[in-house]
């Protein structure tokens, strides 16, 4: 068990720019989309997956959900689960996006409130790929911790 975490450890710089990178990003979208709750609102609507109140709803929780998401990677109890809380929104973000682009909806992305208007879709589809690239050593980190610690307790007898 021991050999396999340690193919799974990062540098913690590397883990700690990603963090920084990734969570500066989802704290800066759920920040922008706070402050512009009605062009979050048709943003989500522009996608055409949800009812007008659904989207309504998602428009809502959204900026929580991300700034709630950025912040739990820095505090060490909740990181694995904010890391994949980040995979699952990116994932969400390209299926949607994905979605959109194969129905060819012109849609504004909406990621980072009204300040993305001009970005196309491809671009902001090879965007997310790329962060949620980023994403996965954040978790993989996070596992690793996660099992040592349950690993050493079990050792402990604990």
């Amino acid at each position: 068990m021991a050999s396999k975490l340690a193919t799974t450890r990062l540098p913690l710089l590397l883990v700690t720019i990603l963090r920084i990178l990734v969570s500066g990003i989802f704290l800066y979208a759920g920040v922008l989309k706070l402050q512009d709750a009605d062009g979050t609102l048709v943003a989500v609507y522009q996608y055409h997956l949800l009812s007008w109140q659904m989207a309504g709803v998602l428009a809502v929780f959204l900026p929580f959900v991300e700034i709630t998401a950025a912040l739990g990677l820095w505090i060490p109890r909740l990181q694995l689960g904010a890391s994949l809380l980040v995979i699952g929104l990116n994932l969400l973000f390209i299926t949607a996006l994905a979605s959109a682009v194969a129905r060819n909806l012109d849609v504004s992305c909406g990621c980072f409130g009204t300040t993305d208007l001009r970005t196309t879709s491809g671009i902001r589809l090879a965007e997310d790929a790329i962060l949620l690239l980023l994403c996965l050593p954040l978790w993989l980190h996070a596992r690793s911790k996660h099992y040592a610690q349950l690993h050493s307790a079990e050792d402990s007898g604990y």
